[in-house]
């Protein structure tokens, strides 16, 4: 047990993997995510991580929250998160609150979050230790439909490093896409509690018509304005609500359709893609990360389909502003390629930028 706090990278830190990283001080542990993916079959590795005494989560993605079935492996700690991720966890979980925005008691520890930006009850985990630890977990300032508060000063801060150097506005990846959204017919299959909700309200906003959609994404539209609205931009319920209402179901390859799984791996996206990839049209435009051996890695890779991305990440810009306005002294680059360490040194400097071992805080 370290007499010194520390945190300490399981999965996730240089690469991208699923989410873990332990948290040590004085006599207790605490775990921030426990993923899986996004690689099929890939699972952190916790056979020595020994037993943890609270795991946080940030949010309800399977790469950060599919992880749970190792929780007997690390003692079968109390699980914390918001309600509106607590919805989603497995029924036999029992969860502990964290707020969406606020502060709160773990282990005796304050415990301060905010939401992130990224998905349905995401939040960025903020923990009284030392000069202060910052969890950013998967998070955005661009999303025009997920809420983002700004996060507190810290000593050390695990960014979002997911994009390595990438620094392109969503505007512009928008504007890519333009030439899909006005054509013949388009498949984007893209996640419920993410992009495609977000994607469909530009859509709406942008004056096309609305987007052919499947059964997983019509009750995320309903859902979002109701029982997760405080995740929520203001403004954006009643257009979602419409949206949810009036998008015709998915199933016709003419015009734009919005599918789940972002990966075509399984959901209605999968059935599609079986469906019109053996054919030329209609065209398929996958927006988000490629997991290897899935259909989208493939179909991209073999031509028939195309990769644009939609941001739903930061860009290095905003994690440089973020690591200047918390007055990090150390940055843990989580989910980016270690590729980018030198370009993240310079970025973030004086900073220090470690991607293995202990950290102390």
């Amino acid at each position: 047990m370290s007499a010194v706090p520390a945190v300490v990278p399981v999965s996730g830190c240089g690469s991208k993997g699923p989410a873990c990283f332990v948290v040590e001080a004085g006599n207790w542990r605490l775990m921030l995510d426990l993923g899986y993916g996004p690689q099929p079959g890939l699972w952190p590795d916790v056979s020595r991580v020994g037993r943890i005494d609270a795991l946080l989560l940030s949010h309800g993605h399977a790469d950060h929250a599919g992880g749970l079935k190792l929780l007997p492996e690390i003692g079968n700690p109390p699980v914390y998160a918001t309600d509106i991720v607590a919805r989603g966890l497995p029924s036999h979980i029992a969860v502990r609150p964290l707020p969406l925005s606020g502060s709160t008691d773990v282990l005796g520890l304050r415990v301060t979050t905010g939401r992130s930006g990224h998905a349905p009850g995401g939040v960025w985990i903020h923990l009284a230790l030392g000069d202060g630890l910052l969890y950013m977990g998967d998070n955005s300032i661009e999303s025009a439909l997920y809420a983002c508060d700004t996060p507190p000063a810290a000593g050390t801060v695990i960014i979002d490093a997911s994009y390595g150097d990438y620094d392109t506005p969503l505007a512009e990846c928008q504007k890519s896409l333009l030439p899909f959204f006005d054509g013949g017919g388009v498949l984007l299959p893209a996640p419920e509690n993410g992009r495609g909700p977000e994607i469909a309200l530009h859509l709406l906003r942008s004056g096309f018509p609305l987007p052919r959609i499947d059964d997983r994404i019509r009750a995320a539209l309903q859902r979002l304005p109701t029982a997760d609205a405080a995740c929520l931009c203001p403004g954006v319920a009643e257009e979602l609500a419409r949206i949810a209402e009036g998008a015709p179901k998915a199933g016709e390859p003419r015009g734009i359709t919005l599918a789940s799984r972002a990966d075509g791996t399984a959901g209605e996206a999968a059935d599609l893609l079986a469906q019109w990839a053996p054919r030329d049209t209609p065209a398929i435009v996958f927006t988000g990360y490629l997991p290897p051996g899935t259909p989208a890695a493939e179909l991209t890779r073999s031509g028939r389909a195309q990769y644009l991305r939609w941001n739903v990440h930061p860009r290095l810009s905003d994690n440089i502003t973020l690591v200047q306005s918390t007055g990090a002294r150390s940055v843990l680059p989580a989910f980016g390629d270690a590729k980018h360490r030198k370009t993240w040194q310079r970025a973030f400097a004086p900073a220090r930028v470690p991607t293995t071992g202990s950290v102390a805080l």
